[in-house]
């Protein structure tokens, strides 16, 4: 039999290879770290997807958007079973079916393409990930109105009232269902946890300065970044004011295709998309849905006879992240055009409250004697098509 002979320049190809591969690797966290400073430095919007894996899929995904220089920053949920085109196999289905665990690249390029907004980075917490950072944090205050007791496999056992929960507690909050839960109920525990997250890491900022503490932080995550750009990025979490960020969702209607429930965003996605351009334009100049902690409310009134129209205009600022505190019908319907009464008399608020739906007429609040004392009142005329004003 013949024996096979050894080859040692196979030893030294294999080498270069596996030289290459590290050094194309390292080359790219580079690249990342040193786009990441650049945003930074020119004070340019930084979009980081924030994942929560359980059990190898996408159980909460959050696109956090913010300027380096400003306090503001805004942040919206991405439901994981959103129908979408997907780009990878051409066909419409859930947007997390281009998810491989602890391997996002698909998805984020899914999640990118349909929002038609760049991604700079990703942070990706499994369970000991999660569990770990909140660990290190020492625990996430949250609020849960009463206790949650659920027994089985995976038994959910969570105090209620203000509670500050450790790293299993908080994967239990998260990963939790209940049948009597809406699905606006869901998607605020979802948020909740991020913004717990961030307003932990301003509280321990100082765990940041030291190069153990922080080391152990940025490594609680798998991430696009190096490590030097993740330490840069907690840091720039870490000053964000947790409790002024604007908290949006996608709105659309779920539906069951082949024994799925889908979610199916509005207007096929462009209404997304539209909310985030102008809410980065916003951040970029001052006027957003929330100032200063403050969620400007508004009241949305019907002065059409198309039934329901109100109702879904409704959903379209809450989306934008205004807090809608009335819905209903004005005594007469015969309104040609809308119009926007300002209680408030902040013009650039008024401006973004306008943009939302591309109304160019506004009255005082005096001109109108409604009994709702909301920031902004909008009365839809029949130059609204359902998503704007038609001029």
């Amino acid at each position: 039999m013949r024996k096979l002979a050894f080859n040692k320049s196979h030893i030294l190809l294999w080498i270069i290879i596996g030289l290459f591969i590290i050094a194309a690797g390292t080359g790219f966290f580079i690249l990342k770290g040193e786009s990441l400073a650049l945003q930074i430095k020119t004070d340019r919007p930084i979009n980081i997807l924030v994942i929560f894996e359980n059990a190898g899929r996408p159980l909460s995904t959050q696109l956090l958007m913010f300027y380096p220089s400003k306090s503001k920053a805004a942040l919206l949920d991405v439901p994981s079973n959103m129908a979408v085109i997907l780009k990878t196999i051409k066909r419409m289905d859930r947007i997390d079916l281009s998810y491989k665990a602890g391997h996002p690249k698909n998805f984020i390029t899914e999640v990118a393409s349909y929002l038609d907004v760049p991604i700079n980075g990703y942070m990706l917490f499994d369970e000991a990930g999660l569990a770990r950072m909140v660990d290190l944090l020492d625990g996430l205050p949250l609020f849960i109105p009463s206790m949650i007791i659920q027994e089985g496999k995976n038994a959910v056992r969570l105090p209620g009232g203000a509670v500050v929960l450790d790293g299993e507690k908080v994967e239990q909050y998260l990963v939790y269902k209940d049948e009597e839960e809406s699905e606006s109920d869901a998607l605020a525990r979802r948020q909740k946890l991020v913004i717990g997250l961030l307003r932990k890491l301003s509280e321990k900022s100082k765990y940041l300065s030291a190069k153990d503490s922080s080391q152990i932080l940025a490594s609680s995550f798998a991430s696009d970044l190096g490590m030097a750009a993740r330490k840069k990025l907690l840091r720039e979490m870490s000053s964000l004011d947790a409790d002024s960020i604007l908290l949006q969702k996608i709105t659309g209607m779920y539906r069951t295709v082949e024994s799925q429930r889908l979610f199916f965003p509005f207007y096929d996605g462009e209404l997304a998309r539209d909310m985030l351009k102008q809410t980065l334009s916003a951040m970029s100049q001052s006027a957003v849905a929330s100032s200063g902690g403050r969620i400007y409310t508004v009241e949305v009134l019907n002065g059409t006879t198309e039934k329901g129209l109100a109702s879904r205009t409704a959903d379209i600022f809450e989306s934008f992240g205004y807090e809608v505190v009335s819905v209903g019908n004005t005594a007469k319907l015969d309104y040609a055009k809308t119009v926007i009464i300002d209680r408030y008399g902040d013009k650039e608020a008024l401006a973004s409250v306008a943009n939302v739906i591309h109304c160019d007429k506004f009255a005082d609040a005096a001109e109108y004697k409604g009994s709702i004392k909301a920031d902004y009142s909008i009365i839809l005329g029949t130059d609204f098509d359902g998503r704007v004003c038609v001029r």
